[in-house]
């Protein structure tokens, strides 16, 4: 019975602190690793606007082939023979 509550008391306490304190350390070290000078700041920019234009690109063709893979799941599994002239006749 304690082992269950040990387990619980790790995961809804000490899991939580220690996410936090990761998550602390992470913005900390992203702030202190921004570029210093505009110049650094302008091709950061630029560079996340190409990511972002990619990113829009990317997301089009996914949707493309999930059109065209509907389309080929409900197309006929089977083709009906064609009408000769003669049939028609």
């Amino acid at each position: 019975m304690n082992f269950f509550v040990l387990i619980i008391l790790v995961f809804f306490v000490v899991v939580p602190i220690g996410q936090a304190i990761a998550k602390a350390i992470e913005t900390k070290a992203a702030r202190e690793a921004l570029p210093r000078e505009p110049e650094q700041a302008g091709r950061l920019e630029e560079l996340e606007r190409q990511v972002m234009y990619l990113v829009e690109q990317v997301e089009g063709i996914q949707e493309n082939q999930d059109f065209l893979t509907r389309l080929l799941e409900h197309r006929p599994t089977s083709i009906p023979p064609a009408h000769s002239e003669e049939e028609i006749t």
